[in-house]
């Protein structure tokens, strides 16, 4: 499985920029909370999201002409549940759904090992699906949110972590 492990370890290495600042917004979030002069006065993004939602889809049904869904919702996964959204967004086959769930759960767990039997099991799809993989996950830091299936998706990891920092 040696080869495997490589191409695995690679994989994890080309969205390791991404990684690092996932790492260093959790340290940097969590000195926040250890300072007591800093004033953690923050509104929780739940609250503050259902707070404003009735607003916002009346300005966007003003300034569009289209009416928001009466059943949209919002969520805020965390950052794996984002990382998986992602790989949800990933057109896939009935044939290659759960490789690119368990793909993309092995990436958001920086799963060396998990990722190597993915890649011994089908490397053809892994050679397709790491692609997206690569790329989704590679910009969550700077991904606010995301829609899918009547759903808003809030990213909880960064829109609660930023005015920390």
């Amino acid at each position: 499985m040696g080869e495997f492990t490589e191409f695995a370890e690679a994989l994890l290495d080309q969205i390791s920029v991404e990684i690092d600042e996932e790492k260093e917004i959790v340290k940097l979030s969590e000195k926040i909370d250890d300072d007591p002069e800093f004033p953690n006065q923050f509104t929780e993004l739940e609250s503050f999201s259902k707070e404003i939602f009735p607003d916002i889809s009346k300005k966007v049904e003003e300034f569009t002409g289209f009416s928001v869904k009466p059943n949209l919702r919002v969520e805020f996964p965390d950052l794996k549940g984002f990382k998986l959204l992602k790989g949800k967004k990933v057109f896939a086959t009935k044939q290659s759904r759960d490789f690119v769930d368990e793909l993309f759960s092995a990436v958001a767990d920086l799963d060396i090992k998990g990722i190597a039997k993915l890649i011994e099991k089908d490397t053809e799809k892994f050679l397709v699906y790491s692609t997206y993989a690569k790329s989704y996950i590679s910009k969550i830091s700077t991904t606010y949110g995301d829609y899918l299936d009547s759903c808003v998706y809030l990213n909880k990891f960064i829109l609660s972590s930023y005015p920390k920092i």
